[in-house]
């Protein structure tokens, strides 16, 4: 990823006009067809770059990003720490007003920065024929049957990771109570021995080293598509567990130092189009931050897509002050240390 990202700015190293938008976002994010639309319609080029993992972003960012770069897909708890905040420009009103398909939940929660871009879940996937019984709870995948051992996949993310074994404990995503943390942080160890690698789970399955024998794996819920695409085996399937799951919610932002800021505005009003982003969410298998009465039955009927209600109904956003618990980092660092 470094070595490509190297020749992509070597590419746009001193040259990058007006009718050329760079967009810093996840792999498998963005729709080719989208990308051609909008060139179609406007004769801006959109250029990606692609990083695989929150922390990944974080330091490129924090680190000094390339002056080329124009948009960045962020999470919407991200947006609530001043150190991010601070990197992106406001949204116009006239922008945000003419977004009246988009959720308003999702509007408030990317706030003034950006505009939401999809959302979804925290599911398990796994393959049907490497388990003795269905796997629907996060207590399965921290406790694992013997067949599992070492097959594992889990997220690499400060947060997430962290979340899902709070939600096998039996507790909330948000909570600050230190011996509940401590409860998550004994799960996460002693799952590590069945644990193949911390990334994501459509990038594990093509590592040469160990992907074919991959068999469950903690997932973005859009990145169930990617997952299926990559592996060689046909019998996976999703589940957004029992007790509940971390909801992410994605959103795009402008960064101040643009020189484009007037085509990023454009292409992301037009990202924002109903028809583009279904487009966008379909081909991509993610969920985009319309409301429900624009998304279509075979969206809403879709579980990897939107969740049951009964599993929705225990699901949760992350609180602004999540973001602020050292306690959350530490175990992250320890368990991956």
């Amino acid at each position: 990823m470094r070595y490509w990202l190297s020749m992509l700015l070597l590419s746009l190293a001193g040259y990058c006009p007006a009718s050329e938008l760079v967009v810093y976002t996840w792999e498998y994010y963005l729709a080719p067809e989208v990308k051609s639309r909008f060139e179609q319609e406007t004769g801006i080029h959109i250029a990606e770059v692609n990083y695989n993992s929150d922390e990944a972003r974080n330091r490129l960012l924090s680190g000094g990003y390339p002056p080329e770069f124009d948009i960045v897909s962020i999470d919407s708890l991200s947006l609530n720490d001043p150190v991010w905040r601070a990197l992106f420009t406001v949204m116009p009103a006239s922008i945000r007003k003419q977004n009246t398909a988009i959720d308003p939940v999702f509007t408030a929660r990317c706030g003034d920065l950006s505009v939401p871009y999809m959302w979804g879940s925290v599911g398990i996937a796994y393959r049907r024929s490497q388990v003795s019984e269905p796997i629907t709870r996060w207590q399965q995948l921290f406790t694992p049957e013997p067949t599992l051992s070492g097959r594992i996949v889990m997220v690499d993310d400060t947060f997430d990771l962290v979340s899902v074994a709070l939600k096998a404990a039996g507790f909330s995503i948000n909570t600050h109570n230190k011996s509940e943390l401590q409860a998550a942080y004994h799960l996460l160890q002693k799952q590590r021995p069945s644990v193949a690698t911390y990334q994501l789970s459509f990038a594990a399955v093509s590592d040469q080293q160990f992907g074919k024998r991959i068999a469950a794996a903690m997932v973005y819920s859009g990145d169930f598509y990617a997952l299926q695409q990559n592996s060689e085996y046909k019998d996976w399937t999703y589940v957004v567990p029992e007790e509940g799951s971390p909801l992410w919610l994605d959103c795009m932002s402008i960064l101040k130092t643009s020189q484009h800021k007037a085509e990023a505005q454009r292409f992301l009003t037009f990202l924002t189009r109903p028809d583009i982003a279904l487009l966008n969410g379909q081909t991509m298998g993610f969920t985009p931050a319309l409301k429900k009465s624009y998304l279509p039955a075979s969206m809403q009927n879709n579980a990897i897509i939107y969740p049951p209600v009964k599993q929705l109904q225990r699901s949760e956003f992350y609180n602004a002050d999540v973001s602020k618990n050292e306690l959350r980092s530490a175990i992250y660092f320890s368990v991956l240390k």
